[in-house]
């Protein structure tokens, strides 16, 4: 019978020596796992071995998470990294067009005329999941974990690698691709005997969902009630989540558990587990030899420092002179302006008279020129040069809410050398370089950074008064933002298959934690066969809930969305998914 301890007991007994609480985690996840890895390797054997190291490096290294409650995203951290050590080793074959016209096209997996084109939202989903393997690893894998394996929030950040915000990021701008590009797809397989102009259309497709066809398709859907019908009912993320799973070898449990903390079972892997709570460090992909990475990078600094010129020089060859020209001009020091000639009066005289003899036997010409007497009149006079005096780029450095770091620029627009410091305090921000001398015409470039990590979400602001020569004083004003989305828990919602004859509006029910108040009400929204969306209400400050207003639901895949924003302006969205099947 299935294991019933939670995640951090299983977790506890293996470090304490429960030999068989692995076995209570491989059965509780190997089948997300192997789902994952088999659609992201697209290779059954593969996805086998991927996901057997998964559980012996995992048997390894179990006593390294430090919050055990969190097994789930560090199991699929650790599969993150299988999967890209093995996907590195060959190119993708199966691409996809996320993007415009000229991209790589779409491989139709169904010829569009073939029988039964009715087809079942498990055979649509398959459709859609196929055509994701076009996608870049990472973005599959976004879309793997948030909708097939339903990790949100700081779980997904944590199983990618990556900030909580990044991953909010990542999941918003997936969904509006996939629905964009697989949408069309979807409705051209699905949709095409409800419409005679879509079939019109389609008449081009010949086994390769082009780009032209693709655009085309979508501008027929905005005008076609039909084909818009067909769309809602057919929504790609919704799809995706009802596409049938992989399973995974059934022999493969006892081989991994009669492996599993054997000395040396474990893989050779090449990532650390030094990440936030013992999570695995990134694999990083590529790996360059030292020559051919010293090469990239000659090439790298070629084009940054040429990009406007070969630009410009396109049709007429190679050029490296105004490169050279620039990187020269870009590099020579300033020269001060304030020291002027003043050659002796006697050393002139002196050498005068030799040129006057010397230029005698040559021309009058040169005679008449050399011999002009250099006389205390003609000497100029020296002017003094003016003091220094500090000049700032900017009297304002904006980091706003995301960036780590900013720089202004310090110059000596004087004609004398000056030192300089900065005073005062300047918390929560950091000044680097802030201080030194300068000479006449020369520059210094102030970094200012700021972590974030310390500060609870507002405004911070401060100021750096620059200290320059007689007392003078110049300020910087500092200015940042911490901003933070809420963190959501789904806790209760709609999933998984449901009656249409025991149907009754399902309750959502969202925790969050803000340190802003959050804006009332909040909104769950939902797609699929049945468009709509409801208000939801707060409970006590910790969490908003209501009803998915939908009365009579139509069969098919829904998906909805609820989202809390803060008073900051800072939207945070969780999400589920459901299947109502006729009784």
């Amino acid at each position: 019978m299935p294991d019933t301890r939670t995640d951090a007991q299983l977790v506890i007994a293996y470090t304490a020596g429960d030999r068989g609480a692995l076995a209570g985690i491989y059965d509780r996840f190997s089948a997300g796992l192997y789902d994952t890895a088999a659609a992201m390797l697209r290779d059954r054997h593969e996805a086998a071995d991927a996901m057997q190291d998964v559980f012996l490096i995992a048997a390894e290294r179990m006593g390294q998470l430090r919050e055990p409650e969190r097994l789930k995203p560090w199991l699929y951290a650790i599969l993150r990294n299988e999967v890209y050590r093995r996907s590195k080793r060959r190119g993708r074959v199966l691409p996809t067009d996320f993007s415009a016209m000229g991209a790589p096209e779409m491989t139709a997996p169904t010829a569009p005329d073939a029988e039964g084109e009715a087809l079942s939202a498990a055979e649509l989903g398959e459709l859609v999941r196929s055509a994701a393997c076009g996608l870049d690893e990472r973005d599959q894998l976004v879309l793997e974990l948030s909708v097939r394996q339903g990790l949100q929030g700081s779980d997904l950040a944590a199983a990618l690698g990556i900030s909580a915000e990044q991953s909010y990021t990542l999941v918003h701008r997936m969904r509006d691709r996939v629905e964009r590009s697989l949408g069309a797809l979807v409705v051209a397989r699905a949709g095409r005997k409800d419409c005679n102009d879509l079939a019109d259309v389609l008449q081009a497709w010949d086994g390769q969902f082009t780009v032209l066809i693709r655009k085309r398709v979508a501008r027929h859907v905005e005008n076609c009630e039909t084909c818009e019908r067909t769309r809602k009912k057919a929504a790609p993320i919704a799809l995706l989540g009802a596409a049938p799973a992989f399973a995974a070898p059934t022999a493969l449990r006892d081989q991994i558990l009669a492996e599993a903390g054997t000395p040396g079972a474990a893989p050779a892997h090449a990532y650390r587990f030094d990440a936030d709570g013992g999570f695995p460090r990134v694999l990083r992909n590529i790996r360059l030899p030292v020559a051919v990475a010293a090469v990239a990078a000659a090439v790298l600094i070629g084009i940054g420092g040429g990009a406007i010129v070969a630009a410009n020089n396109r049709d007429d060859g190679p050029s490296a002179s105004p490169i050279t020209s620039s990187v020269s001009s870009s590099e020579t020091p300033t020269t001060p302006a304030a020291t002027t000639s003043s050659t002796a009066p006697a050393t002139t005289s002196t050498s005068s008279s030799s040129t006057t003899t010397t230029s005698t036997s040559s021309t009058s010409t040169t005679s008449t020129t050399s011999t002009a007497p250099a006389t205390p009149a003609t000497i100029p006079a020296t002017v003094p040069s003016a003091p220094g005096e500090l000049s700032l780029s900017s009297a304002t450095l904006d980091l706003g809410a995301t960036t780590g770091s900013g720089s202004f620029t310090v110059t000596n627009i004087g004609g004398r050398p000056i030192t300089w410091s900065s005073d005062g305090s300047t918390f929560p921000f950091t000044l680097l370089n802030a201080g030194g001398s300068l000479q006449p015409g020369a520059s210094q470039v102030v970094t200012v950074t700021l972590d974030r990590n310390s500060l609870a979400e507002g405004d911070v602001q401060a100021a750096s008064l620059l200290a320059g020569p007689d007392g003078a004083v110049k300020m910087v004003t500092l200015k940042a933002r911490t901003e933070r989305a809420p963190t959501l828990i789904l806790k209760d919602g709609p999933s998984g298959e449901l009656l249409a004859c025991q149907w009754s509006p399902p309750n959502i029910y969202v925790e969050y934690t803000d340190e802003s108040a959050i804006v009332i009400p909040a909104s769950v929204q939902w797609s699929g066969p049945l468009d709509g969306s409801s208000d939801l209400a707060d409970r006590a400050g910790i969490a908003v809930h209501g009803e998915m207003s939908v009365v009579s639901p139509v069969p098919g895949a829904y998906s909805y969305t609820v989202r809390v924003s803060d008073v900051r302006g800072n939207v945070a969205t969780v999400e589920g998914f459901f299947t109502v099947k006729s009784c």
